[in-house]
């Protein structure tokens, strides 16, 4: 009997937590409270929940809240109009991608986590595979599924060609947001293990 309690305590709190990074995913990515906008593509924070989900609750909590980021920014490319809006009408390029973020995370955490590398460190490497995994993944599926399409916006921006604007994005909007997600991430969650909400 003490078993099922303490088994459906840890359930509740990880629906209440996981309940919590969807509801702030959606405020991260229907608000300006998710994005800084750069002059070649945004820097987003709205699939931190997915990070820090994935590290400190779960897997399925973390693909559960990715999945979500996903389909809040497939949803969110019909309202706010960007050049790149059309390329992320699809959910292979807007869904898929955030829901491996949280593959990418657990399995690095995990993997980590057998080393005896201190926790602080694991959960920054996992955030930034994370952010690699969601710049990579949106990039690339963008480049394999319009590839010509791609080519002739980054033209249309100034640049020689879709590579070109990639290195662009990569050296100056992905490296901030690689930065800036990591540092969020590992602070969120090493305040929330050293508070002893979550075990890590």
């Amino acid at each position: 009997m003490p078993n099922a309690k303490v088994l459906s305590r840890a359930n509740i709190q990880s629906l209440t937590i996981t309940a919590i990074m969807v509801s702030i995913t959606a405020i991260m990515s229907f608000t300006p409270l998710g994005t800084v906008p750069l002059p070649v593509i945004s820097i987003t924070w709205a699939f931190l929940p997915a990070i820090i989900t994935a590290v400190a609750v779960g897997f399925w909590q973390g693909v559960f809240v990715a999945l979500s980021a996903g389909i809040f920014s497939f949803i969110r490319s019909y309202f706010v109009i960007t050049w790149l809006s059309p390329f992320l009408q699809n959910p292979l390029t807007s869904v898929l991608p955030r829901v491996m973020i949280a593959v990418v995370v657990f399995l690095v955490f995990k993997a980590l986590s057998q080393t005896k590398l201190p926790k602080i460190v694991n959960v920054a490497i996992a955030a930034a595979a994370g952010s690699i995994t969601n710049t990579v993944g949106v990039l690339g599926s963008i480049w394999v599924l319009y590839g010509a399409g791609i080519n002739n916006a980054a033209i249309e921006r100034g640049y020689t060609g879709v590579w070109a604007m990639y290195v662009s994005i990569i050296t100056a909007n992905a490296s901030l947001e690689l930065v800036g997600n990591t540092i969020i991430a590992t602070a969120i969650i090493m305040t929330l293990y050293k508070a002893k909400v979550v075990k890590i």
